[in-house]
């Protein structure tokens, strides 16, 4: 990424990304975001279009809630049952690859996301979180101090 040409979230973006298919279930997503340690996990439809994402925030309050019904015990036989075009977050922004990184940047912060997910016509190409931000920020840090020393 050079200072010459604008910054865009091709440049940091996470590729490969981590999803769903909304006929899967609650479990499912809370074992994906344990196993890999991602607050996000976007939710395609059968053409891999994403509709939804499941988040961090929604997982837990579902969870809480089957648990005070059914008890722990039964957490993830129940959860099991749930899928994921229940819970979904069908309102979610989203970015193309060739976004300007200061536009996703401002999108993150005035929505408070955590992330976002990358579409070109229509298809999930990646993802633009936090911390590919703090990344992109730790590695000038440390090239500044390079650069100094």
């Amino acid at each position: 990424m050079s200072n010459a040409t604008r910054a865009r979230v091709a440049d940091i973006m996470t590729r490969g990304v981590l999803s769903l298919r909304d006929d899967q279930t609650l479990f499912e997503v809370r074992e994906l975001m344990g196993e890999h340690q991602i607050r996000n996990v976007p939710i395609l439809d059968d053409s891999g279009r994403p509709i939804g994402l499941a988040t961090q925030k929604n997982v837990l309050r579902e969870v809480l809630t089957v648990t005070d019904q059914h008890g722990y015990a039964q957490l993830d036989h129940h959860l099991a049952q749930i899928p994921l075009s229940q819970v979904l977050e069908p309102d979610f922004n989203t970015v193309s690859s060739d976004t300007p990184l200061v536009e996703a940047g401002r999108l993150l912060l005035n929505y408070r996301q955590v992330s976002l997910p990358v579409v070109d016509d229509g298809t999930l190409v990646g993802i633009l979180s936090l911390v590919d931000y703090v990344r992109v920020f730790v590695d000038r840090l440390e090239a500044e101090e390079l650069s100094l020393a």
